[in-house]
């Protein structure tokens, strides 16, 4: 292909007038051609021409760009060499691969395109149906429910910027604890699907919750330690106390003791397992009769049943926290998987025509999507939807 061509394509892309097949070719060229000298001007041709709203996944996206366009040939060499470790399609199901990572310049172009964009890698190369899609849902937003030690509830969103009685007040999407009251009470932060929120205890400790969580903490952290419990998934940065050590109670079944540390903790009772995957500094996590110390970028992993603890070793931490970065990340994810996850944040009800088809997905797409731009870009693999009333989401017959 030639730039002249290349050119063509990106600026079919600008004006919204690309084809399927003009994108399948420009995927497949920048997945091949990563080293191509020109793409480092069609990139700033790209972004001199592009509106801000027709990326809006992209953040701080001039400074992206410029650390890109000063990197040096070792750099892009050794993003070249990423290519050698990408995994193997496994043989049987299908795997689809978001556009991403191949060079630094061409990752940066593709990523600008639009995250969403996929590409399908199946065994049969049978193409499928596309099916059109008119409704829309927005995205999850900061949005909560404070339930107080008396039982009353506050409703809290990103809106907010209050007094909610001595001592705790709302700024904007985060709960703040400013003073440790010497009467202690149990206060409850619970986020509905389609919501987060974060939230400062009283010693510091920040807290994000996921969507469809809640954590309950005592309103001051007196005796010999810190404790609270968290249902769903939360994500901490624990100011460190030697005398006061925190400990996280995680539905029935574990509990993780730290001293000062980053972590995240993802317990949802519809998934298999109670995740908890340290970031920074050092956490215990226990379970009946048996204990395990983590490290940095560790994971340890207690079967829903209570049934003993795995250690991974080398976690995939980037995905662990993409939900707190503002990402999806569908590394190696089943479409139940997939579904899941959108369910949870989009606050939608998964009904599947048949069988759940055998697909796997790779890449990482934005959360500050609509629903409609997430499956238009799932579509494209050959999964159809159809959006119903009353937020049901039908994944139709293959």
């Amino acid at each position: 292909m030639n730039n002249e061509h290349l050119k063509y394509l990106l600026d079919q892309w600008l004006e919204k007038k690309i084809t399927v097949a003009e994108e399948n070719e420009l995927a497949a060229y920048l997945e091949q051609h990563p080293d191509n000298e020109a793409l480092p001007e069609l990139l700033q041709h790209f972004l001199d021409n592009t509106a801000p709203d027709d990326v809006p996944f992209v953040k701080d996206r001039e400074k992206r760009v410029s650390a890109i366009l000063q990197m040096d040939r070792t750099a892009q060499q050794k993003a070249n060499s990423e290519q050698s470790i990408v995994r193997p399609m496994k043989p049987g199901p299908l795997r689809i691969t978001f556009l991403r990572r191949w060079g630094w310049v061409a990752a940066s172009i593709l990523l600008l395109l639009a995250i969403g964009t996929v590409v399908v890698r199946s065994l049969n190369g049978n193409k499928k149906e596309f099916h059109a899609l008119t409704q829309d849902i927005t995205p999850g937003s900061n949005k909560a429910i404070l339930t107080l030690g008396d039982g009353s509830t506050v409703t809290l969103d990103s809106a907010g910027n209050r007094l909610i009685r001595q001592g705790v007040r709302q700024t904007g999407g985060q709960l703040i604890y400013d003073v440790q009251s010497t009467a202690i009470s149990y206060n409850t932060l619970t986020t509905p699907r389609g919501g987060q929120f974060q939230v400062r205890l009283p010693d510091g400790t920040m807290v994000w919750l996921n969507a469809a969580s809640s954590l309950r903490y005592p309103t001051a952290f007196t005796g010999g330690e810190r404790r609270v419990e968290v249902n769903g998934e939360a994500y901490f940065e624990v100011v460190k106390n030697s005398h006061l050590p925190f400990k996280v109670k995680i539905g029935q079944q574990a509990e993780v003791e730290v001293l000062g540390t980053h972590f995240n903790v993802n317990a949802y009772p519809d998934e298999a397992s109670i995740n908890t995957t340290l970031l920074e500094g050092a956490v215990r996590v226990a379970v009946t009769g048996e204990k395990v110390m983590l490290k940095p970028g560790q994971q340890a992993q207690v079967a829903n049943n209570g049934n003993g603890i795995k250690t991974i070793n080398n976690a995939n931490v980037a995905k662990v926290m993409a939900w707190k970065n503002g990402l999806f990340n569908f590394e190696d994810a089943s479409l139940r998987e997939v579904m899941q996850e959108l369910a949870r944040w989009y606050d939608l009800q998964i009904v599947y025509e048949q069988n759940v088809p055998d697909m796997y997905f790779e890449g990482e797409m934005s959360r500050d999507m609509n629903l409609l731009q997430v499956l238009t870009g799932l579509q494209k693999t050959g999964v159809r939807f159809r959006i119903e009333e009353g937020k049901r989401l039908v994944v139709l017959k293959q």
